[in-house]
């Protein structure tokens, strides 16, 4: 399919569309960086080392703040390392080990860490998310990776906007929404300067805010036109913001936002992928904090078969695991608590790895 912008665009993002053919095939349409613009990115770039990738054998709720720092230093680098598909993919073979591993625990990974920067926590909760859904759903293990690489490349282009949005109480101006409807064509430039040439990866980065009532952007696709991957990277992608704190709003507790994406308040989402969001997250997700019949509170540690009851650890008695599905000790309303990430270890032994 050729995707159809206009050239005011282009110009405006300092983008150049190029024609790719491969003998008889439908010719690609790829989008790339003007040279001085590239160039300029390249100048502009950190030189100070990254930091090392955390080890398999800790807490998701120890390794995600770590992991987000990684890939803030890593996207900032995109144009700068010759291997920088190999790291991303290191990255992202690294987070669907861990959520094979320990699917309890890195929902409450994302349920539990505060950010330091928006836009790079926000994809590391995108693509455990990401990573969880896929191998729930059996989707070939290719298709998971180029998923979940995806959810950590989607806003390349955009992080220090986002960034800077989340802690904004106004509304966004005109040019940071301009900004932000060109990010998916420039987030695939950037992947294509880089040496990303996986045509599913920028497939879902490209269509990743496509909507299927063709309200999405910057193509206004619809319908069957938009990858399914894309969809469930869009779904995923509205969920974990919503879960996720700004300065001028606490987040939203998870069953609301699910309930909200189910009543189409999110936009037009397949329904069945939020019925199987609900299995995957959970009504209670593990990481959040509960109120029992008996009084005490609770914080849920793993999901069970039935999405509305969980198994909890009292919280003065963090040893023990307690069924809510018994009726004396039935979860009675879910509790708004952030915890400051000084606090996180704390947290670490209920998801340590088997």
């Amino acid at each position: 399919m050729r995707f159809s912008l206009p050239d005011s665009l282009y110009i405006h993002n300092r983008l150049v569309e190029v024609t790719v053919r491969h003998g008889a095939q439908e010719p690609e349409q790829h989008f790339r960086l003007t040279d001085k613009f590239k160039q300029s990115l390249i100048e502009d770039a950190p030189t100070r080392p990254i930091p090392a990738l955390p080890p398999t054998s800790i807490s998701p709720v120890q390794a995600v703040p770590n992991l987000a720092d990684y890939l803030r230093a890593l996207n900032q680098r995109v144009l700068v390392f010759s291997d920088y598909r190999e790291r991303l993919m290191e990255l992202a073979n690294l987070l669907i080990e861990m959520a094979g591993s320990q699917p309890d625990g890195v929902i409450a990974a994302i349920m539990l860490c505060p950010y330091r920067h928006y836009a790079a926590h926000h994809a590391i909760n995108c693509a455990l998310l990401a990573a969880r859904v896929g191998q729930s759903y059996g989707l070939p293990s290719a298709d998971t990776e180029q998923l979940v690489c995806a959810a950590l490349t989607m806003n390349v282009s955009s992080a220090s906007l986002q960034d800077s949005m989340a802690s904004q109480q106004a509304e966004p101006s005109t040019a940071q929404r301009q900004t932000l409807h060109a990010h998916p064509l420039l987030s695939s430039a950037l992947l294509r300067e880089a040496g990303v040439d996986d045509v599913l990866w920028h497939t879902i980065v490209l269509l990743h805010h496509e909507k299927k009532n063709g309200r999405g952007y910057p193509f206004s696709l619809a319908g069957e036109d938009v990858e399914p991957l894309a969809h469930l990277l869009h779904a995923l992608d509205l969920v974990t913001a919503k879960m996720m704190p700004r300065t001028y709003r606490a987040r939203m507790k998870p069953k609301q936002a699910l309930g909200e994406l189910y009543a189409g308040k999110m936009g037009e989402i397949d329904p069945e992928l939020v019925s199987h969001l609900v299995k995957v997250i959970g009504i209670y997700p593990p990481g959040s904090f509960v109120e029992l019949a008996d009084g005490n509170r609770a914080i849920v540690v793993n999901i069970t078969a039935n999405a509305a009851t969980p198994r909890v650890a009292p919280q003065t008695r963090p040893a023990e695991r307690i069924d809510t599905a018994q009726e004396c000790f039935r979860i009675v309303k879910s509790l708004n608590i952030q915890v400051e990430e000084r606090y996180l270890p704390l947290f670490y032994r209920l998801w340590s790895p088997t």
